[in-house]
């Protein structure tokens, strides 16, 4: 079967249908250890986004910046008036990234690391349809660093043997954490891509009413030059676990956090 490889999501259907520790250690080997390609790419600078200055009528602190990513997540270190707790921070509800929007059921964990190169840890989980049609959970995990101001984070994950830099802005938050926006931009290096995007995530992965959508969400989304006819709805099952009887089973949410020494 043949890859147009501009195409990103079907791209990355190939890398997923072939994940294995053998794709992993060879990408890595050719592309990050030695460029073949000569390929580099830096995270763009523009828009020049602004994180959020103040929440819940105080401003903004590294520790209120994180109780904002841990969210609804059963983990100390988030806010404790979050009830109920759930067995993840954010449900992806829409984003504006036409390749990472097309994957459904983005289930977001957020949680704190331990030492000195570590403040937290991301985990996104999210379900992929291979190119020989079956449904698989793709699972990430981001080591987290405390950007220059609160709420602005620096990124980094090892995917199939590729380095990706991000730099993640938390845009605007609902005082209930009914909703967050968060703006992102990076570069995977080794294979020269640049890309940026923005997402509005909730505690279910559902679209928020009218009226948020249409004040303070839209006018997050303004700010970092992104309109709301540029989203791409996330689909999100409504059964728990996210199995949809697809043979996918339920998402591993817990396969990094539990085997995580968090330094």
């Amino acid at each position: 079967q043949e890859i147009d490889t501009r195409d990103q999501v079907e791209s990355y259907r190939a890398i997923t249908s072939f994940e294995s520790d053998l794709l992993r250690d060879f990408s890595y080997c050719i592309l990050e250890k030695n460029n073949i390609f000569e390929c580099d790419a830096e995270i763009p600078e523009k828009p020049d986004v602004k994180p959020l200055a103040t929440f819940r009528a105080k401003p903004l602190t590294y520790e209120s910046a994180s109780e904002i990513l841990i969210g609804h997540l059963d983990e100390p270190g988030g806010l404790d008036c979050v009830n109920p707790k759930r067995d993840v921070s954010w449900k992806v509800a829409c984003g504006a990234n036409v390749a990472y929007d097309q994957f459904s059921d983005q289930n977001q964990l957020f949680y704190p690391g331990k030492g000195k190169t570590t403040d937290l840890w991301y985990d996104p989980v999210f379900k992929v349809k291979t190119l020989d049609g079956r449904s698989v959970w793709a699972k990430r995990h981001y080591k987290v660093r405390r950007g220059d101001v609160p709420g602005r984070y620096l990124f980094s994950v090892l995917d199939n043997g590729v380095t990706s830099n991000e730099r993640w802005n938390i845009v605007a938050a609902a005082e209930d954490l009914s909703w967050v926006v968060f703006h992102y931009a990076g570069a995977a290096a080794a294979v020269g891509q640049q890309y940026l995007g923005g997402l509005l995530c909730t505690p279910d992965g559902k679209i928020p009413p009218a009226a948020e959508l249409d004040g303070p969400i839209k006018a997050a989304f303004a700010s970092v030059d992104i309109a709301m006819w540029e989203l791409f709805v996330c689909s999100n099952s409504d059964i728990p676990g996210g199995d949809v009887g697809d043979g996918s089973g339920a998402p591993p949410l817990d396969f990094f956090r539990r085997k995580s020494n968090r330094n």
